[in-house]
């Protein structure tokens, strides 16, 4: 090391003493192509072997991200923007990827796909995972219902949560604490004895928030929307034969979170109750001929409980009650035979039933009072789906990869439908790859948007095709990679909510057809041996299409989001992050409030971290270090300059 470098990690270490964070790697990864993906065909595949798209975040990136949400992270991805990651904690989480409406991203979890048909959309609530918990993620884009089913219309995020090692007791703990009085704490125990593989986490945040609603004027006194949530992360596994081994998991987790009356508006006494539980068991068999055969079944409950009494009225509420279950119940078997060096083949089946049980209260302010009340029951709110696919994979063929795949659904109301996926890549050399992907995806409507007070039983399911088309390099010396993407999205029946202008009466309704475009640029350098500096660019555009007439209508959606990163590691203890956040203009909600064209924004952040061991480290994070005032949706507050501060520990 020379004594520039030592100089500056002394000076660096003395200023942060206490309260810095760390690397959990000492070497910064720079290449891509060599890689190993599971995510993208379902078995373990490097991405120079595949064409389809795929952006691993690992424990290194997760490690250097201590403190923050699961969303927060997501949302310094390509294409990713998230309303609500940067609200106050507990905000709905709203997911747009590549443009695509919520719910068009599936969320898996450790091979199971996770709902709630409780939402409107379907989609998994973000908040429900802990940060802390999870391993490794794995980003895969464009549309993949062939491998995957229903709602991967946009992508695919699988999640891997933490697992035991090897030794027979390991213990982790880590604690942080932060602006508006928020502290994050969680500790685990895993391990192995002989053929038992064991792991417990728990985590724990609570926060004061800040009103989630704005104060225009800022002498209202708006309430601090507050927030507390636990987690519990559960498994088992036991090597049954040198060939087949059995595993039980449940992920159980609860929040409570206060609520604002709406845009500009203060509530006190407004509540969410959120529990949800993740459970369920899986087999896996390989042999040492190239096949492998997986058997998982899991069961998903969502509950959602809102309250707004009537201590408390700013606008026409005096009392509303929301109760919102959602059940969702999954089983699916699959197996892989790899032939030779060049051919394998996936298949297997899935079925999937979910279910939904709502009820609804409200009573205006109004003399007389308005009141009126809403039912769903499960045993008449309820969807079920068979479905089985196939795919052959060749790989490694002078250079040329590909993939052909089909899927066949089944489904209670729609009947039979189908999708497929046609995959082809190139690798000029061992560090250029070319490909060209077309797929086919759908998405069925959710259970709200059949049967709420706002469903329509004769909607359609979203059926779209998605083409991909770009190039992935790295340099010789691995220290420079590239990768252009760019996509088309073509939408039929695409599922959107109507309000006649007439009556104010709003429903569901099935738009002809919606057409969205784009394209994505990341690259990564490695800066001597000290860093890397990594970028993201993202482009998207589209319009619906309704008896031929054009509409601009991809809402709250940026057409431009860029993220820089600089990792900097000037010794082996010492990590130090600066990142930009660039979010340009776009259209608001068609029910939000302000002007037509939200404006553009920055943010500025930096963490910092630092190993005071091999087990004890510590970190400091800075956000919105200049204190940018700007709205995802004008009339929520989003955070000013916040920090956070901790430790963790591992033995």
């Amino acid at each position: 090391m020379s004594k520039t470098s030592t100089l500056l990690c002394m000076l660096t270490a003395s200023l942060l003493a206490g309260q810095t964070a760390f690397s959990q790697q000492d070497s910064i990864r720079t290449g891509q192509l060599d890689e190993v993906v599971v995510t993208a065909n379902r078995v373990s595949l490097k991405q120079s072997q595949t064409g389809k798209i795929v952006t691993v975040i690992d424990q290194k990136m997760i490690a250097n991200n201590q403190g923050r949400t699961l969303a927060e992270l997501l949302n310094t991805q390509a294409s990713f923007f998230i309303n609500g990651s940067n609200n106050t904690l507990g905000t709905n989480q709203d997911l747009y990827f590549r443009g695509a409406g919520v719910g068009s991203m599936l969320i898996v979890i450790d091979g199971t796909p996770v709902y709630d048909p409780s939402m409107s959309s379907n989609s998994f609530d973000l908040n429900n995972i802990s940060l802390d918990q999870v391993e490794r993620i794995e980003i895969l884009k464009g549309g993949q219902s062939t491998l995957w089913g229903s709602d991967a219309v946009a992508g695919v995020i699988q999640i891997f949560m933490k697992k035991g090692s090897g030794k027979k007791a390991n213990v982790n703990a880590s604690a942080a604490y932060g602006t508006y009085n928020t502290f994050r704490a969680g500790t685990g125990l895993s391990g192995r004895l002989d053929k038992l593989g064991y792991n417990v986490q728990y985590s724990y945040v609570k926060s004061d928030g800040m009103a989630s609603a704005y104060d225009s004027t800022g002498t209202k006194g708006f309430k601090k929307d507050g927030f507390e949530q636990t987690n519990l992360l559960a498994e088992l596994n036991y090597q049954l034969s040198n060939r087949l081994s059995a595993r039980a998991f449940g992920n159980f987790g609860i929040y409570r979170t206060d609520l604002p009356g709406g845009a500009f508006t203060d509530e006190k006494d407004y509540t969410a109750k959120n529990n949800h539980q993740l459970s369920g068991f899986s087999l896996h068999y390989h042999d040492n001929n190239g096949f492998s055969w997986n058997l998982m079944g899991s069961y998903q409950q969502a509950k959602r409980l809102f309250v707004n009494d009537s201590t408390y009225t700013a606008a026409y509420t005096k009392y509303y009650s929301g109760n919102y279950i959602g059940n969702s119940y999954v089983l699916e078997t699959n197996g892989n035979k790899k032939f030779n060096a060049h051919v394998q083949w996936v298949g297997g089946i899935q079925y999937t039933r979910q279910n939904t049980t709502q009820s609804s209260l409200y009573i205006s302010t109004g003399v007389p009072a308005y009141k009126s009340s809403s039912a769903l029951g499960k045993d008449s709110t309820y969807t079920s789906q068979f479905s089985a696919y196939s795919s052959l994979l060749l790989t490694d063929l002078g250079g040329f990869n590909f993939e052909a795949g089909g899927r066949i659904n089944h489904h209670s109301i729609y009947g039979n439908n189908a999708t497929y996926t046609i995959n082809q890549s190139y690798n000029i050399d061992e560090n250029t790859k070319l490909f060209v992907n077309i797929s086919s995806a759908y998405k069925v409507p959710s259970l709200y948007q059949l049967y709420s007070e706002y469903g329509n039983k004769g909607l359609k399911p979203e059926s779209s095709t998605t083409y991909e088309i770009g190039v992935q390099t790295q340099s010789n010396n691995k220290r420079q990679s590239l990768r252009f993407a760019a996509f088309k999205r073509d939408i039929r029946n695409l599922i959107i909510f109507y309000t006649d202008p007439v009556t104010y009466a709003g429903q569901y309704i099935n738009r002809d057809e919606q057409h969205d475009y784009g394209f994505e640029v990341e690259s990564n350098t490695q800066l001597a041996s000290f860093g890397t500096w990594s970028n993201n660019l993202s482009f998207i555009n589209g319009q619906g299409v309704e008896s031929g007439k054009k509409t601009d209508n991809l809402y709250r959606r940026p057409k431009f989001v860029f993220n820089s990163s600089l990792t900097l590691q000037p010794c082996k203890a010492l990590t130090v992050i600066p990142s930009f956040k660039y979010v340009g203009a776009r259209l608001k909600g068609p029910y939000d409030a302000g002007p037509a064209e939200q404006p553009h924004y920055y943010t500025i952040d930096c963490y910092a971290g630092y190993a005071l061991s091999g087990k004890i480290k510590v970190f400091l994070d800075f956000h919105n270090i200049t204190d940018q005032q700007y709205f995802d949706i004008v009339g929520y507050t989003s955070k000013r300059f916040n920090m956070m501060a901790g430790f963790s520990v591992k033995l």
